[in-house]
């Protein structure tokens, strides 16, 4: 708890005793929202709380843009819980189990999955104990912006399920009045469900009192140069309308550097010329500003404010608050005081204003940074974020091109994993300076990338993997240039121990790709494991993504390609990072028997499933919780009286369309959840596939009585004859993107497609599959179709003249791994590889379990261990041969040395 932030003895009394009787009630309302505008104390009196209730405090949890990067609401949660570890040794056991049972559960982004993993289930270990437990949570209006998914759902647990935490926790919160954060309190005032108590700064009584002894206790203290008379304090005090904010900047600037030639007197008198009006009036605030600002530089002189909107720029650009040295060795100017020059004079707007490297510049308040970003507000003093990226990133780097070199952790051995390296933080703090880290750990883009990628690319991902941030490099390659699109190939093995970036990453990196001309360039290949078999691309196989207990029966892709949401017959649905194979939140639990079909609405934002239960569920993508469509909010969509097999969002998201084994297809509002219409009745057998053309005037269906139907999607009636054709069942239909065609799959191994207006057969079947024909799609550009069948093939073919255009059959090749030219020279007593691709060896002398190498998911299924020397195959193998491979201590003579940063590119 920082003692400098608590309220003045004396001041704030009447509020801070109302917060203690209700912190000290044993029953009642478990949470308290302190609201109130920019700059009125709310955040002093949260430091106050927890001061006074140390005993009982729990966690204290602020958002501030301080660090922005780090205050999100899934991180607060997970801080929550580690606080209330520490605090609680009881707490401390049940979270070291639960993360032991789920060790990824730190790494969810869903909400509600961390709130009851980490939070709610702990806390029950308290409940009857007696024991009174605070949790504070400072600055809720900064936990992101107001239609952010993680924000939204933290709002709704915070006002809607703090009522799951035993009797005797209490919550305390503050917040600027916010629209949505008004929204909530409103609705729960409607509901009058789990009440929470509130209390707004504007009712606080005696606040201008408050005031005018803090602005005493400051600027009559002994050691004040130029200190007010008690009657100027009262009068500052009136002027700021009942802002604390206000006051206080006043008195720092008072207090500190000025332009010359001013008196304290003189700049008193000037202060006292604003007059703000109120603590809800922001202009006050913004009056105040603009005069220090005004007051600090000359605005007149191009040369000063062409220095304040460069160093400012940067200031506030930065992906987290930087100190006044290490903003001064991101210049690539030789003069020394540029940074200084221009912070020194504004230490009553910026916290931080020192050399020393510990102490960060940012502004005092989120005011002076909202209204630095907003040229309205503050005109000729605006900021330019751009300016600030595009010079962070020139010395961005200036310094990695000064300091990036081969082995920036001085790692010893390939044979240890980063997280076995004894007191690794405290080694990498000797050459990884806060600004090495900083422009490693920034995402970039400059004209000097393809120079930095040629020269330095390798060294810098040896940073991220020493510092768990990979992830940068794929986030960064997306917005810049496509050669390490797929990076996270590697990047778990990089993370886990970073020699293998140059080990295990060399060997499997494709030819074709640019990053392997870097590792040419970079690396010895006399010394490296060698790859007999061409690899021309990456590997299709990105990740696993590992979580239900039974099949799979779907899969589909978000619109923005960034999830995956499936469906299984463990009863469950699931939301995946396409990005990293990591499942999102916990299952979507509701249905009672198989889920059959899954699929996103064109926004993204919801998910709808149907189930062999008969019943159809519509979710909420971002936090898993089914959508209210019902008296209920865990009510399914019924009507169905069979398995519904088939589901789809029309194009406008406003309508679901089910088909199901009870011959029938079905229409549903999908906000409401209410049937649209009467069933669609036509088939003479179980529907298998829907789909709604892409104007959402149509509805495709196939079935097994091997027809497909065109329906009129707003009247329900069939548009025309059933389309017949096809001898075995009809599994899969879907329209073209222009809705002009429909294109079938049947069982009868055939592909049809179809004239949408007509009902005609376009051209012969597609033939060529051997088996049964269980999906099709059409390309974007309804140019192609893709057909994937039992014969464990896909196919493509060309849509206006049915021909193949290419085939693409699982059939991996055998790996077989020859480590020496000799049997007996292998060093190991045997090796296996583990369930992440790590090939582990039994070292002979001494008698130690060692990771030798990484594997690709794509060759590790066929990987033959020795003492195999022999493989008959039907398709060619493929060795990876150990032969010069420097494992171990020797594996930085893998390396030729730093490239010279002026090596030509070309």
């Amino acid at each position: 708890m920082n003692l400098l932030q608590v309220c003045l003895e004396g001041t704030r009394t009447a509020i801070i005793e109302e917060i203690s009787q209700w912190i000290r009630a044993t029953n009642g309302s478990q949470a308290l929202l302190l609201c109130g505008e920019a700059g009125t104390g709310k955040s002093t009196i949260s430091h106050t709380i927890g001061s006074k209730f140390e005993h009982q405090l729990g966690a204290f949890f602020c958002f501030d843009r301080t660090f922005a990067a780090a205050r999100t609401p899934s991180n607060a949660l997970c801080t929550i819980a580690y606080r209330l570890g520490i605090k609680f040794p009881k707490i401390a056991i049940k979270l070291l189990a639960i993360i032991q049972a789920n060790p990824n559960i730190l790494e969810s982004t869903n909400i509600l999955e961390l709130w009851t993993a980490l939070i709610v289930d702990p806390a029950q270990v308290m409940a009857h104990s007696g024991q009174q437990v605070l949790i504070i949570i400072d600055a809720l209006d900064e936990s992101g912006k107001r239609e952010d998914g993680p924000r939204v759902q933290l709002l709704s647990l915070l006002f809607d399920r703090l009522h799951e935490l035993p009797e005797g926790f209490h919550v305390f919160i503050t917040s600027c009045p916010e629209s949505d954060v008004i929204g909530h309190l409103q609705s729960k005032e409607v509901l009058d469900t789990h009440p929470i108590q509130v209390q707004y700064m504007s009712d606080i009584q005696d606040t201008n009192d408050d005031i005018n002894q803090y602005v005493c206790s400051r600027m009559m203290k002994d050691g004040v140069s130029g200190k007010l008379k008690e009657h100027e304090c009262k009068i500052l005090a009136e002027r700021s309308g009942g802002s604390f904010q206000w006051a206080a900047i006043v008195c720092t600037s008072l207090i500190g550097q000025g332009r010359g030639g001013i008196s304290i007197s003189k700049r008193f008198e000037r202060f006292m010329g604003l007059n703000p009006s109120s603590a809800n009036d922001l202009d006050a605030l913004d009056e105040l500003y603009g005069f220090i600002l005004n007051d600090a530089l000359d605005v007149h002189d191009e040369d000063v404010m062409t220095g304040y909107r460069s160093i400012m720029s940067q200031v506030l650009a930065a992906f987290e608050p930087l100190s006044q040295a290490t903003l001064q060795r991101l210049q690539t100017e030789d003069d020394e005081d540029t940074v200084s020059g221009v912070l020194s004079f504004l230490g009553s707007l910026f916290t931080g204003i020192s050399k020393s490297d510990s102490v960060q510049v940012w502004p005092v308040h989120t005011s002076v940074l909202d209204f630095l970003l907003d040229e309205k507000r503050s005109k000729r003093f605006k900021i330019d974020l751009g300016q600030g990226h595009e010079l962070l990133a020139k010395g961005l780097f200036h310094v990695m091109f000064k300091n990036l070199h081969f082995n920036m952790g001085n790692l010893e051995s390939s044979y240890i994993m980063n997280s076995e390296i004894e007191d690794l933080e405290t080694k990498l703090s000797n050459t990884l300076t806060p600004e090495i880290i900083y422009a490693c750990c920034c995402d970039l883009w400059v004209q000097d990338l393809e120079k930095f990628f040629f020269g330095y690319s390798l060294y810098w991902m040896e940073v991220l993997g020493l510092k768990k941030k990979i992830h940068i490099a794929s986030r960064a390659a997306t917005h810049t240039i496509s050669f390490l699109n797929n990076l996270q190939v590697f990047g778990k093995a990089i993370i886990t121990s970073t020699p293998h970036l140059y080990l295990s990453g060399m060997p499997f990196v494709p030819e074709n790709s640019k990053l392997h001309t870097v590792f040419e360039r970079c690396c010895n290949a006399q010394h490296q494991a060698a790859f007999s078999s061409q690899i021309n691309d990456w590997p299709d196989q990105q990740v696993i993504l590992r979580g239900h207990t039974s099949h799979i029966a779907e899969v589909a892709f978000s619109p923005d390609g960034r999830r995956i949401v499936s469906g299984s017959y463990d009863s469950s649905t699931r939301i995946w990072n396409a990005d990293t194979g990591e499942a999102i939140g916990d299952p979507l639990q509701g249905h009672s028997h198989f889920v059959t079909s899954v699929a996103f609405s064109p926004d993204g934002k919801r998910v709808v499933s149907g189930s062999a239960d008969q019943s159809v569920r519509i979710w909420n993508a971002d936090t898993g919780e089914a959508i209210n469509t019902g008296e209920a909010i865990s009510d399914p969509l019924q009507g169905h009286s069979n398995s519904v097999t088939s589901v789809a969002f029309s194009p406008d998201g406003k309508r679901v369309v089910s088909g199901s084994a009870d011959q029938s297809v079905r229409i549903w509002n999908a906000d409401t959840g209410e049937a649209i219409g009467n069933p669609l009745q036509g088939h003479s057998n179980p529907v298998t596939s829907v789909a709604f053309s892409p104007n959402g005037k149509r509805i495709v269906s196939g079935s097994y009585d091997n027809s497909i139907r065109i329906w009129d999607a707003n009247t329900g009636e069939a548009t025309g004859d059933p389309l017949q054709g096809h001898s075995g069942f009809v599994t899969s239909v879907v329209f073209s993107p222009d809705g002009k065609r429909i294109v079938s799959g049947s069982w009868d191994r055939s592909i049809r497609i179809w004239n949408a207006d007509t009902g005609e057969a376009i051209g012969d079947p597609l033939q060529g599959h051997s088996n049964s024909i269980m999906s099709v799609a059409f390309s974007p550009d309804g140019k192609r179709v893709v057909s994937g069948s039992w014969d464990e093939s896909i196919r493509i073919w060309n849509a206006d003249t049915g021909e193949p255009i290419a085939i693409q059959m699982e059939s991996p090749q055998l790996l077989l791994l020859q480590p020496f030219k000799e049997l007996q020279d292998f060093p190991f007593r045997s090796c296996y590889i583990d369930d992440d691709g790590w090939l582990h060896g039994w070292y002979c002398d001494p008698h130690s379990l060692v990771a030798i190498i990484w594997v690709p998911p794509k060759y590790r299924r066929t990987l033959l261990l020795p003492p195999a020397q022999l493989v008959i195959s039907s398709n060619s193998s493929c060795t990876l041969n150990l032969l010069n491979f420097p494992h171990g201590k020797d594996w930085i003579k893998c390396s030729l040395g730093n490239i010279a940063p002026d090596a030509d590119t070309d």
